[in-house]
C-alpha cells in the first residue's frame, strides 16, 4: 500500500487485434487524476515507442487496480456495490466483432451478474511494479448477465478508489485499514429498529428516507463543496438512494465505506494540488471572488472547475493570514502546514469514526436531536456535560474548517476572564505558554480539546478569531490559566432603579440551566444541588434584603432537568398543571407540579432570549398562560421535543453507545407547543437591547439561531387545553407595559446607536462572498474596522466611559446590561401600577 506508485493508467480500445490509445476525454475528465495524476498539466506515462505489450498466459486475471494499488488483497472484489475483475488475456479472438467480450469475458461477467445490476466495460494498460505492461479488460455485469459498455462517468468512478494507494503513497503515510465489524452490522440494525419503533413521527425506514440519509452523508463529508463533484455525488444518489435503508436493514455497511474511500483519495489528491500550487506564489489581486459557504455554490462539474474552486480557496485563505498581519512568507509557510497536516490527519480516521458519521448522517435525518453516540464520543460528552474537567470552560464545536465556541460556562475560567465569546472560533493553541502556538484550522474537534484541556492552574494561550465577519476580523492572544470547571447555580443581584426621584429595589436570579444532583440527594446531602431549592432560598435572600419585584433571567438557559423546570414553576404559580407531554402512540400526559404554596407572588418579569431553550421555555410558558409575570426579551429557541436515551452495547465491548431518540413533544396547557416557534414575549426588547454583551465586538445572535434554523425540525402543532386558572396579567396590564416600554426605547440614546451598529453588522455578516482580492479587502477592513471604533466610542461617551483605541479593549470590559435594564423597567412599571391599583382599593372601600 505505501510503495511509490511508478506508473499511471493509461487506456486502450482494442478491435479484431487493433489497438487504439483512447483519449482522456473519451474516458471523462477524472481517469488522470483518478490514476494518480498529481496535476492537471501532468502527462501520462506511457510505453516508449515501440515497445510491444507483454502480456501473461492466456487466462490469467487478477484484482481491478491501478498504479501501486495492483497487489491489494485479492478477495477484496467490491467496488462501489458492484464486483471487478480484471481479465488478462493474449487473444484478440477472445474479443467479438463488435468490441464486446468474447466467450470468456462473457463467462467471467455471467459468474458475477448474480447480485449486480449495473455494469462497466472498459480496457487498459497499466505497469507493473516489475515494469511489465499487462493489457487487462475490466468488467462487471449489467441486469441482462451481458457485459456492458462503459460510460465515462462510471469508468471514472471504478477507477476512483483503486487510485487511493497512489495518493496515499505520494504522502509517504499509510491509511488507516476501514474495515465494518460485527458490532457496526448490530449496531445499525439496532438503531433502525429503534427509530421505526420508538421515534415520535413513526416513521419508516424507506426508500426516500434512504435517500435522504446518503444526501446527508455526502454533505457531512463535503458539505463545503470541495471534494466531490456533480456526477460522483449523483452517481452515489442513483446508485444507493433507493437501496440504502434495505442495507441498513441487513446490517451491510459497504456502500458508506465505498463513499469514504473517495472522499479520503479525493481529498488527499485536492490538498496535494493545493500544495503544488501554493509553490507556485498565486497572485493575491484578482478578479475573482471566495463564495463562503458552500450551500451558495453549485458543486462543481469537473476536475477544471474543483482546480479553479481550489486555486480560489488558497488565495482565499492567504489574504486571510496576510490580513492578519503576517507577511506573504509567513502566510504561505502557515497555511502550507496546515494542508499538510489536514492531509495527514486523514490516515488516523477508523471505521468508528466513519461509522459515527454515518449513523448521525441517518439520525439526523428523522430531527436536529435524535443523535447517534459511539462509545467514545459518548464518554466524551458526558465529560462536557457533567461540567467537571480542567480546561478553559467553554463548549466547542466544529464549523467548516473552524473550532467554534458555543457556550462560555459560567464559572469557568474563560467565563471569569470575560473576553471570550460565543461565535468566536479557534485558529491556534499554545499548549503551555510558551510562545509556541500550532495552527489548528482543520483539525479534528477531539485533537483541539485534547490540546486545549490539561492540569489545573497551568497555561494555556489561545488564538482567537472573533465571531461575525471571520473574513475580515483581526486575531487576538488569549492567555488563560486552566481550572476545574464545575455546574454552576443560581445567583442573585439586587438592582436599584430610580424612575421619577423615587429608587425602586428590584431582584434578579440568574438560572443558568435547570440541575438537580441526584447521586447527592440519594446519600442524603442536606445541601444537595437543585435548581429549585437554590431559587427558593435566594428568593427569601433577595426578599429580606428588600426585594420589592423579581427578574428570572433565563438567558443562554439551554434547559436541563424538566423536573426541576415543573417544580420551580410551582414556586411561582403553585399547584396545578405545567406542560402537557405527547408521545407517538396519540397519548397525552400533564405534567403537574403538587406544591400548594407559592413562594414569590409580586412582580415578576421572566428575561428570556433565542438562546433559552426547552426546559427555560416551559417555565416561561409556564409563567406567561397562568397569566403570573411578564416574559420580556426575544423569541426562545423553540425546543419543544422529548428525548430517551437507549444503550447500543456492541458485541464484545464493555462500554455501549448511546442513541438518542425523540420521542415526543411538549406542549403549554393551552395546547400549543413550543416546537419550533418558541415562546413569543410579551415585549419585545430590540435586537440592541437584547444584544448588546455581544454585540461588542462583533458576535449577533439573529433568526438564524434556534429549530426553525434546523434542518428536518418537528412542525408546530396544537393539541387540546388543560384546565388552568389565569392570573393578574391581563391584556391591559400588558397593553400599558408595552407602551410605556417602546416610549422608552425610542427615546433611548445607546440603543439608537447600537442599532446602527447591528444594522451594520448584519449588512457585513449577510455578504455571501468576497473579493480575492487582498488591496481591496484591506481598504475595506481598515474602513469597517475605524466605522465601528467610532460607533462604540460614541456609545460609551453616552454613558460617560473613557473612549478605546481598539475594539479588543472592550473584552473584558464591565458593559452594561442593557436587556437587564429594560426588564428592570417593566418590573418598576409593575410596580407603579400596583401601587395604583391598592390605592384605587382603598380609595373604593372608604365610599
Amino acid at each position: 500500500m505505501a510503495e511509490q506508485a511508478t506508473g499511471m493508467y493509461s487506456c486502450v480500445s482494442r478491435k479484431k487485434g487493433a489497438t487504439r490509445r483512447l483519449n482522456r476525454s473519451d474516458l471523462g475528465p477524472e481517469v488522470g487524476a483518478y490514476a494518480g495524476q498529481r496535476g492537471p498539466e501532468q502527462a501520462e506515462r506511457r510505453p516508449p515507442p515501440g515497445r510491444p505489450a507483454q502480456v501473461p498466459p492466456h487466462g490469467h486475471s487478477a484484482q481491478c487496480r491501478t498504479g501501486a494499488e495492483h497487489g491489494r488483497r485479492h478477495d477484496e472484489k467490491r467496488q462501489f456495490g458492484f464486483e471487478a475483475r480484471i481479465v488478462v488475456h493474449d487473444h484478440p479472438e477472445r474479443e467479438t466483432d463488435d468490441g464486446e467480450p468474447g466467450e470468456y469475458g462473457q463467462a467471467t461477467a455471467e459468474k458475477y451478474a448474480e447480485k449486480n445490476t449495473e455494469g462497466a466495460h472498459a480496457a487498459g494498460m497499466i505497469r507493473r511494479k516489475q515494469k511489465r505492461l499487462l493489457y487487462m479488460r475490466i468488467i462487471t455485469a449489467r441486469t441482462s448477465g451481458r457485459a456492458g459498455k462503459t460510460t465515462p462517468a462510471a469508468l471514472a468512478m471504478l477507477l476512483a478508489l483503486g487510485v487511493q494507494a497512489q495518493a496515499y503513497a505520494a504522502t509517504g503515510d499509510r491509511p488507516e485499514t476501514l474495515r465494518i465489524t460485527d458490532g457496526h452490522r448490530e449496531t445499525v440494525q439496532r438503531v433502525v429498529a429503534y427509530a421505526e419503533r420508538a421515534h415520535y413521527q413513526n416513521i419508516a425506514v424507506d426508500d426516500s428516507l434512504s435517500r435522504e440519509t446518503l444526501r446527508n452523508y455526502i454533505d457531512l463529508l463535503d458539505g463545503q463543496k470541495l471534494y466531490f463533484l456533480k456526477h460522483q455525488e449523483d452517481y452515489f444518489l442513483d446508485r444507493y438512494g433507493a437501496r440504502l435503508d434495505d442495507a441498513m436493514e441487513r446490517g451491510e455497511l459497504d456502500p458508506v465505506l465505498e463513499i469514504y474511500r473517495l472522499f479520503r483519495a479525493r481529498m488527499t489528491s485536492y490538498f496535494d494540488f493545493a500544495l503544488e500550487y501554493l509553490q507556485t506564489q498565486p497572485e493575491l489581486n484578482t478578479e475573482r471572488t471566495w463564495i463562503r459557504r458552500g450551500e451558495d455554490r453549485p458543486r462543481p462539474a469537473s476536475q477544471d472547475e474543483m482546480h479553479e474552486v481550489w486555486r480560489d480557496r488558497v488565495r482565499h485563505e492567504l489574504i486571510n493570514l496576510v490580513l492578519d498581519e503576517r507577511s506573504y512568507e509567513e502566510a504561505a509557510e502557515a497555511l502550507r502546514k496546515r494542508y499538510e497536516r489536514q492531509r495527514k490527519s486523514l490516515y488516523g480516521q477508523d471505521a468508528d469514526d466513519v461509522f459515527s458519521v454515518f449513523m448521525n448522517a441517518f439520525t439526523h435525518t428523522l430531527d436536529p436531536h435524535s443523535t447517534y453516540f459511539s462509545p467514545h464520543n459518548y464518554e466524551e460528552y458526558r465529560i462536557q456535560m457533567s461540567r467537571a474537567y480542567h480546561g478553559i470552560g467553554a463548549s466547542l464545536g466544529a464549523e467548516d474548517d473552524y473550532v467554534l465556541v458555543r457556550e462560555v460556562l459560567p464559572g469557568g475560567p474563560a467565563d471569569k476572564d470575560g473576553r471570550l465569546r460565543a461565535g468566536d472560533r479557534i485558529t491556534g493553541v499554545d499548549t503551555a505558554g510558551s510562545g509556541e502556538v500550532t495552527d489548528v484550522v482543520g483539525w479534528r474537534l477531539e485533537d483541539v480539546v485534547e490540546l486545549i484541556r490539561g492540569p489545573s492552574d497551568t497555561p494555556v494561550v489561545l488564538r482567537i478569531l472573533p465571531g461575525g465577519d471571520a473574513a475580515g476580523n483581526e486575531s487576538f492572544m488569549l492567555d488563560l490559566t486552566r481550572g476545574r470547571v464545575r455546574l454552576m447555580g443560581a445567583e442573585k443581584e439586587l438592582l436599584n432603579v430610580e424612575r421619577e426621584g423615587t429608587e425602586f429595589s428590584v431582584g434578579v436570579v440568574r438560572i443558568p440551566n435547570f440541575y438537580y444532583d441526584m447521586e447527592g440527594r440519594q446519600a442524603g446531602l442536606e445541601d444537595y444541588p437543585s435548581s429549585t431549592r437554590d431559587v427558593k432560598r435566594l428568593i427569601g435572600e433577595l426578599r429580606s434584603e428588600g426585594a420589592a419585584g423579581l427578574i428570572l433571567d433565563l438567558r443562554r438557559n439551554g434547559g436541563g432537568h424538566l423536573n426541576e423546570a415543573i417544580s420551580l414553576a410551582g414556586l411561582f404559580v403553585g399547584r396545578g398543571p405545567v406542560v402537557q407531554v405527547h408521545d407517538s402512540e396519540f397519548r397525552t400526559q400533564v405534567l403537574q407540579n403538587r406544591r400548594q404554596q407559592t413562594v414569590w407572588d409580586g412582580p415578576l418579569v421572566v428575561l428570556v432570549d433565542r438562546l433559552s431553550a426547552s426546559a427555560s421555555e416551559i417555565l416561561a410558558a409556564a409563567i406567561q398562560d397562568y397569566g403570573r409575570g411578564v416574559v420580556v426579551g426575544q423569541r426562545t429557541f423553540g425546543k419543544g421535543t422529548v428525548q430517551n436515551i437507549y444503550q447500543i452495547r456492541r458485541r464484545g465491548e464493555e462500554m455501549p453507545g448511546r442513541l438518542t431518540l425523540t420521542m415526543g413533544k411538549y406542549y403549554r396547557v393551552t395546547g400549543e407547543s413550543t416546537q419550533h416557534r418558541g415562546v413569543a414575549p410579551d415585549i419585545t426588547l430590540s435586537a440592541a437591547a437584547a444584544e448588546l454583551p455581544l454585540v461588542f465586538p462583533n458576535q449577533v445572535i439573529g433568526e438564524d439561531i434556534g429549530e426553525s434554523a434546523s434542518e428536518n425540525a418537528l412542525p408546530w402543532d396544537t393539541i387540546p387545553e388543560t384546565e388552568y386558572r389565569g392570573g393578574s396579567v391581563d391584556g391591559a396590564t400588558l397593553s400599558m407595559l408595552v407602551a410605556n416600554h417602546q416610549r422608552r426605547e425610542s427615546e433611548d440614546p445607546d440603543l439608537r446607536l447600537l442599532r446602527g451598529r447591528i444594522q451594520a453588522m448584519q449588512e457585513l455578516t449577510g455578504r455571501k462572498s468576497e473579493p480575492i482580492h487582498l488591496e481591496r479587502r484591506r481598504a475595506d477592513q481598515e474602513v469597517r474596522r475605524a466605522q465601528r471604533l467610532a460607533m462604540t466610542n460614541e456609545w460609551l461617551a453616552e454613558n460617560e466611559l473613557p473612549p478605546i483605541e481598539s475594539l479588543e479593549e472592550l473584552r473584558g470590559m464591565d458593559l452594561p446590561d442593557v436587556a437587564l435594564e429594560q426588564a428592570s423597567q417593566v418590573v418598576v412599571d409593575l410596580l407603579r401600577l400596583q401601587a395604583a391599583s391598592s390605592r384605587a382599593t382603598a380609595i373604593s372601600s372608604l365610599h
